[in-house]
């Protein structure tokens, strides 16, 4: 299912989260912000520990009052007197769903938490007023095995790349060597050449410092797959392989 749409009918009642929200005149990473007010999300409705980041409050499955079932994050601004909002972040800018009070609503896809403050922004018409960006509630992927092949990364949207926090400019020898894979290629290759190149990067397993005996062009499959917020790479359901080992399709929504 596709939890990148627009809460049109999400009729729950939802808690706003209070805080201190950072306005700014250097929009950088949000200029594509249709409106004139800009809020940048710094933290409201996550807690970090020594164990990481966690939402405030999850709600998981529809039967439970979730706008979607699986993993998400629903997004709150409110913003007195404005009519129209919305919002940039890892997926991009899309326009927000005005709820009653000032409100205004955005259900996304999962992202790491910790990436997210000063990542996610929203936009506002009418006049400036103190408004609140906030994460309302979420549902976390669980943590279970995956494998999402070589093929598959070659052929993602960015979208599903930004899930990773890597692109496809970024090298090999930085990213993969030495835990993934037991060597360097002289060349450098990027994370894209190896993928589009199973010819060249499909010989031998060399195991990095992690143990898995794989060669360059899975190992490459690997750590993108380990990156994926709440999965693991599995070597067991990569030998497997089963239609529902990798839990994203290729516009990075999860399964």
């Amino acid at each position: 299912m596709n939890i990148r749409y627009l809460l049109a009918s999400l009729l729950i009642a939802l808690p706003v989260s209070t805080g201190c929200l950072l306005e700014s005149e250097d929009l950088g990473a949000v200029s594509s912000h249709v409106y004139a007010n800009v809020v940048i999300y710094s933290g409201q409705g996550i807690t970090a520990d020594e164990s990481g980041y966690h939402l405030n409050t999850e709600i998981c499955g529809v039967e439970n009052g979730a706008p979607v079932d699986g993993p998400y994050l629903l997004w709150v601004l409110t913003a007195a007197r404005a009519a129209h909002a919305d919002i940039t972040g890892p997926w991009g800018t899309d326009d927000m769903t005005k709820r009653g009070g000032g409100a205004f609503q955005y259900v996304s896809g999962w992202f790491d938490l910790a990436t997210l403050p000063g990542n996610v922004s929203a936009s506002y018409d009418g006049p400036h007023t103190n408004a609140q960006l906030v994460i309302s509630h979420g549902c976390p992927p669980s943590n279970n095995g995956a494998w999402c092949s070589p093929g598959f990364w070659r052929n993602a949207t960015d979208a599903a790349w930004a899930l990773t926090g890597y692109s496809r400019s970024d090298l090999f020898n930085t990213h993969v060597y030495a835990y993934w894979y037991g060597a360097t290629y002289g060349a450098n290759p990027t994370l894209g050449d190896v993928l589009a190149a199973p010819t060249i990067y499909s010989g031998p397993p060399n195991p990095g410092t992690s143990g898995y005996a794989l060669n360059a062009f899975n190992a490459t499959g690997a750590m993108l797959t380990d990156a994926i917020p709440g999965y693991d790479f599995d070597p067991d359901v990569m030998q497997s392989g089963s239609d529902d080992a990798c839990p994203i399709d290729h516009f990075g929504n999860f399964k």
